[in-house]
C-alpha cells in the first residue's frame, strides 16, 4: 500500500516537474542593432533568455536591456498596444512587440529558436530599432491631417460640436489608428518611393475627408491626387493585413479616389485617366486593352519619352500586348455588362445616398 501511495505521488511530481519545463524555454533574439556614431554598418547580436509562456517580445527586450546588455536602444510606453511607440518588425513583419507573444513568434521562426527583430522599414534609422518619424509627421502636415472646422471661431467653446451616429460610423474604424507605422514599414510602394504619401496619411485624410465640421476638403484632396499621391497606390493590401488594429486602410484608400472621381471628375489627373481607360475596357471587352492604356493614361508625348525603350525590348522579345483590334471580348461579355451596369448604377446611388447624410 506505500509502495503504491509513494509510486503515485513520484508520477505527480514528474508531472508537477515537466509542466514547469513546458512553460520555460530558451529563445535566442537575433537583434538588429546599428549605432551611427560608432558603426560604419549595422549589424545582428544574438541574445539567448529563459522565457516564460506568456511573456511578450518587448518584456523580453526590456530583460536584455535590464540585465544583458544596456546599450540596447528601442522605443516602447503603454506595453499595451495602445500607444504604438514599439512598432517593429518581428520575424519579417511589422507589428507591436507589446502585443507579439514569444511562444507565438517561435512558431513563425526561419530558424528554429531564433526571432529575428528588426526596425521598421522606410523611415529613416536613428539607433538600433529605433526610426525616425519626422518624415511620417511631415507628410501629414503637408496632406492636413486635421479638422478645420466650419464652427466660426466665436462660437468655439460656446457648445459641442456634434455629428450622427451614421456618420462616425464612417469614420470610426479609422479613429483607431494609433500610428504605429506598420503599414508604412510594409507598404510596398514607400520601399520604391519614399516621396509617396504613405497608406497612414491615406488613412488620416480619409478620417477627416468625411467629416462633415471639416472645411478644408476640397484643399486636402487637391493635394492628395497629386504625384506621389492616392493614385500611386497599387493595391498589394500590404497595408491593410499588416494593421495591428484591423482598420480596412484600402476601403480608405479606394472611398479617396472615388472622391477624387466624382469630385474633380475623370479628366483631372493620370490617375483618375487611368481609372476611367480602365472602366472602359471592362464595360467594352470585359478586359484590359493593354497596349492603348499607357496612351489614354499620360498622352503620346509622355508614352514615347518614358516607355518607348522598354516597348522596343518587349518587341525584340515578342512579349508586346496584342493591338486593340485583336483583342476579342471575353466569354459571355453581354451578360457581363448588363451586370457591370447595374453595379455603377447602385453606386451611383450609394454615393448620392452617403452625400444626403
Amino acid at each position: 500500500m506505500n509502495f503504491r501511495k509513494e509510486l503515485i505521488n513520484h508520477s505527480l511530481m514528474t508531472e508537477t516537474i515537466d509542466q514547469h519545463q513546458e512553460g520555460k524555454r530558451d529563445v535566442t533574439f537575433r537583434v538588429f542593432r546599428f549605432n551611427p556614431q560608432v558603426d560604419s554598418k549595422p549589424y545582428f547580436d544574438d541574445y539567448t533568455i529563459s522565457a516564460e509562456r506568456g511573456i511578450t517580445v518587448l518584456r523580453s527586450l526590456n530583460y536584455i536591456k535590464e540585465h544583458v546588455d544596456a546599450t540596447l536602444s528601442f522605443r516602447a510606453f503603454c506595453q499595451a498596444g495602445i500607444c504604438g511607440s514599439c512598432g517593429m518588425r518581428v520575424n519579417g513583419i511589422s507589428k507591436l512587440a507589446c502585443t507579439s507573444q514569444v511562444w507565438d513568434e517561435l512558431d513563425k521562426c526561419r530558424e528554429p529558436g531564433i526571432i529575428k527583430v528588426e526596425p521598421l522599414r522606410s523611415l529613416p534609422m536613428i539607433k538600433d530599432l529605433i526610426v525616425d518619424m519626422d518624415p511620417l509627421v511631415d507628410k501629414m502636415k503637408r496632406y492636413s491631417n486635421w479638422i478645420n472646422s466650419t464652427m466660426p471661431l466665436a462660437e468655439m467653446g460656446k457648445k459641442e460640436f456634434l455629428v450622427s451616429e451614421e456618420e462616425f460610423h464612417r469614420y470610426d474604424k479609422a479613429t483607431d489608428c494609433i500610428l504605429c507605422a506598420s503599414c508604412v514599414s510594409e507598404c510596398s510602394i514607400l520601399r520604391a518611393n519614399k516621396e509617396y504619401v504613405s497608406p497612414a496619411v491615406l488613412l488620416k485624410s480619409y478620417r477627416m475627408n468625411v467629416d462633415s465640421r471639416d472645411s478644408i476638403h476640397d484643399v486636402r484632396l487637391a493635394e492628395l491626387v497629386k504625384d506621389h499621391g492616392v493614385w500611386d497606390c497599387t493595391h498589394c493590401y500590404r497595408c491593410q493585413e499588416s494593421c495591428v488594429k484591423s482598420i480596412p486602410i484600402m476601403e480608405a484608400i479606394h472611398a479617396i479616389r472615388e472622391d477624387a472621381l466624382e469630385c474633380r471628375g475623370p479628366k483631372d489627373t493620370s490617375g483618375a485617366k487611368h481609372a476611367e481607360a480602365f472602366m472602359e475596357d471592362i464595360e467594352k471587352k470585359g478586359k484590359l486593352v493593354e497596349a492603348t492604356l499607357p496612351i489614354r493614361t499620360n498622352g503620346m508625348v509622355w508614352t514615347l519619352r518614358n516607355l518607348l525603350p522598354m516597348a522596343m525590348k518587349m518587341i525584340v522579345k515578342r512579349r508586346t500586348p496584342p493591338p486593340p483590334p485583336l483583342v476579342k471580348s471575353a466569354k459571355g461579355i453581354k451578360i457581363f455588362r448588363a451586370m457591370f451596369r447595374e453595379m455603377t448604377e447602385h453606386v451611383k446611388q450609394d454615393h448620392q445616398k452617403s452625400h444626403k447624410k
